[in-house]
């Protein structure tokens, strides 16, 4: 590698700002070697986590049937009406309420369900948004306590409510107060508390649900309200070891040899003279830089003689594109001679060489003899006095 192994531009930037060159290789060098040394060397860097260590879910439904106690032309004794939105009051009065809990956990833990049935008959009225109960009776209807289940396992059970009794009883409880207010509501009401553990750390799920007769002389409409599943899970902190990126494994190191050997490079730029730019190439650099900028005004053509016109030479060749602007010429380009001829004037201008004039022939220009009369001594010898 040699000076003129690298373009006069760059040597000219690298030269104008060395000192700045030699800063950000050393800085790529200081930051690749502080990311080597703690990606290699270092502690590694850890964070600390929540992790799942166990979870449970708890889920409950109401399913209602009812079956067909008197006969008629479209429903069979004994036939078995399922989940519908309406039933018959006098072919099928009695309603089967069945609740069932079901229970999961990733510890594999049973748990255990407390559930207690109940009838609720009430009459309640909205008023304001705010639900007014005028009169209700409870009475239970069955009791589970403390009933186990397994992992994956569910438990169910069956209460029957007869819809005609009921009416019946709302009848009675409307003529002994003398007055019926709001809507009646007959109400089966399940409260249910499931408890477990799992990972070690207890849970309890808490749920009242519900299945809402509307009942009526001729039909009685059925839904249900039961809550969605519960679910949650068990946690705890971990402390996990982060991997380097690929970009600190090897980006690093890199980078520290990329600022170690721009530094060593520069040093040796500087001290070879690598970076020097010689008075003929900054001329000639410049010239070809004004002549790329300034080549819409340039043709290339054959400068004609001078003639007549008087000769006037130019020290760049913006000034003489700026002749040619002024003007409204073309500036001629015969090889490294430009001009712009302008009437009875012919500016000219030269670029300047592409290659060192000293050493263009191999050695220095010779020196004249100071013995050797001049070349047009003859000439001068000659009697011009004819």
């Amino acid at each position: 590698m040699n000076a003129n192994s690298l373009p006069v531009s760059v040597r000219s930037a690298l030269d104008r700002w060395f000192l700045v060159a030699v800063l950000v290789a050393l800085a790529l060098a200081l930051v690749g070697g502080y990311v080597t040394y703690d990606t290699y060397v270092g502690e590694a860097d850890t964070v600390v986590e929540q992790q799942t260590t166990g979870t449970w879910t708890v889920e409950s439904e109401f399913d209602h049937a009812a079956t067909v106690q008197r006969g008629t032309a479209v429903f069979t004794p004994g036939d078995r009406l399922e989940n519908r939105q309406l039933y018959f009051t006098t072919v099928a009065p009695a309603l089967d309420g069945t609740y069932t809990v079901n229970h999961t956990n990733t510890g594999g833990n049973p748990a255990t369900a407390t559930v207690e049935l109940s009838l609720v008959v009430r009459a309640v009225e909205d008023i304001e948004g705010e639900q007014v109960v005028y009169w209700q009776t409870r009475d239970s209807l069955k009791t589970l306590d403390s009933v186990e289940i397994e992992d994956g396992g569910e438990v169910s059970t069956t209460v029957s409510t007869n819809v005609s009794a009921v009416l019946a009883r709302i009848g009675a409880t409307e003529e002994e107060l003398g007055a019926s207010p709001g809507e009646t509501e007959v109400l089966v009401v399940a409260d249910t508390v499931v408890e477990g553990s799992v990972a070690g750390e207890p849970f309890t799920d808490s749920r009242t649900e519900r299945i809402e007769i509307s009942p009526g002389r001729a039909v009685y409409r059925v839904s249900t309200d039961v809550e969605e599943q519960s679910s949650d899970e068990v946690t705890e902190q971990v402390t996990r070891t982060v991997e380097p990126s690929v970009l600190s494994l090897y980006g690093g190191p890199l980078l520290l040899l990329v600022g170690l050997f721009g530094v060593a490079i520069l040093g040796l730029a500087r001290r070879d003279d690598w970076l020097t730019v010689a008075d003929y190439e900054r001329a000639r650099w410049e010239f070809e830089t004004a002549r790329d900028d300034f080549d819409e005004w340039i043709s290339a053509f054959e400068i004609p003689e001078s003639g007549e016109r008087t000769v006037v030479p130019g020290e760049s060749l913006a000034d003489l594109v700026d002749v040619a602007i002024d003007s409204d010429r073309r500036v001629l380009e015969d090889g490294d001679r430009y001009a712009v001829v302008v009437d009875d004037l012919l500016y000219t201008y030269t670029a300047p060489p592409a290659d060192d004039p000293l050493t263009e022939s191999g050695s220095e220009p010779p020196q004249e003899d100071s013995d050797t009369p001049p070349a047009n001594a003859a000439e001068s010898d000659v009697d011009t006095s004819e």
